[in-house]
This record gives structure tokens, sequence and C-alpha cells, in this order.
């Protein structure tokens, strides 16, 4: 850590609508499993190493149209600047999934830009129950050694799960005790990187991520019960980042909003396994 960060950066994309999912080394940093028509943005510093760096927006329709589009595009900006206005685009990639023969053009190029595309190894994958738009790019910005690079490298297998599950169910019970302050505490590696990769004071992301307007309000948090069955275990980041989720995209920690019909809130996170424990990433 303790590197400055010159530019933050971000990603912003759309798919007309189609059901899709966005990752980063793997890691899942979106998932829109319903047809919706708006476009995307996400702040990334944090999910983008120096070097070499690899996104993928995976989509399923059961059939595209002939104008169907999808688009990717990272942007950048100075720490001050206001992303949604002021953020630079470094490269834009097309991709006309409906046509046939189509391939993945980069349609917009800044050449100065910290992020450069790594154009030979943009493509465009078809796989049986998705399609995947694999975006390659260099980062010539020296970056902090996130955690997700330094965890142990972990074994796809029922002894991952189980031991993962335990963490889950821990934190579980942190939430069912509504003790954020222990919460935050597990949360600190999450906290301080954000804070990072943000430019913002520690304590504003610590508060950000507070659940305590959650544990305050009896009207609103009703906490799920832990699920009994065994959970799908998710691999990122060249193994070394863990997460798990039941069958059907939910994950293991989740809250309804009482007085909201069919509204929850999921809690979505990032383990890595060193120093023989679990720890909270993202």
């Amino acid at each position: 850590m303790g590197q400055e960060v010159e530019y933050q950066f971000g990603v912003h994309w759309s798919v007309n609508g189609i059901p899709s999912s966005l990752r980063s080394h793997n890691i899942l940093l979106n998932f829109d499993g319903t047809w919706s028509l708006l476009d995307r943005r996400l702040p990334v510093s944090q999910h983008i190493k120096n070097g070499k760096n690899v996104l993928g927006l995976s989509t399923w329709p059961l059939e595209y149209d002939l104008d169907s589009e999808l688009r990717v595009a990272l942007l950048y900006w100075e720490p001050g600047e206001n992303p949604n206005t002021e953020a630079k685009t470094a490269f834009e990639v097309v991709m006309f999934p409906g046509k046939e023969h189509a391939d993945p053009e980069v349609v917009s190029h800044d050449p100065v830009a910290p992020l450069q595309p790594r154009e030979s190894e943009i493509r465009f994958h078809r796989y049986e129950e998705f399609d995947t738009l694999q975006v390659s790019f260099n980062n010539h910005q020296p970056m902090p050694t996130w955690c997700w690079e330094q965890g142990d490298v972990l074994q796809d297998n029922a002894a991952t799960r189980d031991s993962l599950t335990q963490a889950y169910r821990r934190l579980h019970a942190l939430f069912e005790a509504k003790d954020n302050d222990a919460i935050m505490e597990a949360s600190s590696t999450m906290i301080q990187e954000l804070a990072q990769a943000s430019g913002e004071p520690e304590e504003y992301v610590r508060h950000r991520a507070s659940f305590n307007m959650f544990f305050d309000n009896p009207d609103v948090f009703q906490l799920h019960a832990f699920p009994e069955d065994p959970m799908i275990l998710n691999l990122g980041a060249d193994n070394r980042v863990a997460w798990l989720n039941t069958r059907g995209e939910n994950v293991p920690i989740r809250f309804n909003h009482i007085q909201e019909d069919d509204v929850s809130s999921r809690v979505r996170l990032y383990f890595i396994h060193r120093n023989g424990q679990w720890e909270i990433c993202r």
C-alpha cells in the first residue's frame, strides 16, 4: 500500500436492456438478471492493477436483435473531479452480437490515457449458456498491491466452500446481533482500500459502509435466516478471491425492508484467505 494514485478509474457500459453481469479479473462487480435499458457506471480503481487487466461483460439473451449493441468504456479522472461530468474516456469498445461475423471494435481511444486497450485480446466469446465480451487493457499508472492480489491461492473444492461458509456464518451472527462495530472491524481491509482508491477519508468510507441506518430502524431491517443447504463456491482473481451464493445468485447475507414489498438488500462480499484466516477484501 502507500502508493499515491494519480488518476481514478471507472467503467461505463450499456447492453440494450439485455440481462448481464460485469466482472473484473473474474470478480463479480455487477449482476443484472432482468431486462433493463439503463446504462451503468462504476468506480473500479480498487479492481485495477498495474499492467494487464481484464473486464468481462457477459450476456445471456434468448437471441440478439440485429441492432443489439454492447458498449464498454474505461474512464479516468483526477481526484476531486466529478466522475459523472468530468471523466475522460480512455477507450470504448462496441460489439454488435446480432450481426453475423461481427467482432468487437475500439471506437474511441485516447492515446495519452493511463489505460490502453490490448486490441488483439479484445474478443467476443460465444458459449452455450452465455456470451462474454472480453476487454483487455494495460494500466500504465503505478497502483497499490490490492488485497485481491495477495490472498492464498484457493482450491475449488468442498473443503474451501465449507471453511468459507463458517466465515459467512460468523458474519451473519454479527448482523443478527446488529453489531455494526464488529462488522466494520471485520471489513477494515476493504474500508482502507476503498478509501485509498477513492481518495476519501477512511472515516467517511467507514460511515458510508455502516449498517447502523438499517439496524437503528426496526421498520426496515429483517434479516434472512442463514442458508442451510450447501452453497456454490465462486473463485476469481486467479483463485485468490472467493465468495458464495445460493441457487439463483442470492447471497448468504441479505435482509428485507419490512415496509417495502419485495425489497431486500444483499450484502455482497468477497473474501481472501491469508495468515490462516478469511478476510473481507471487497
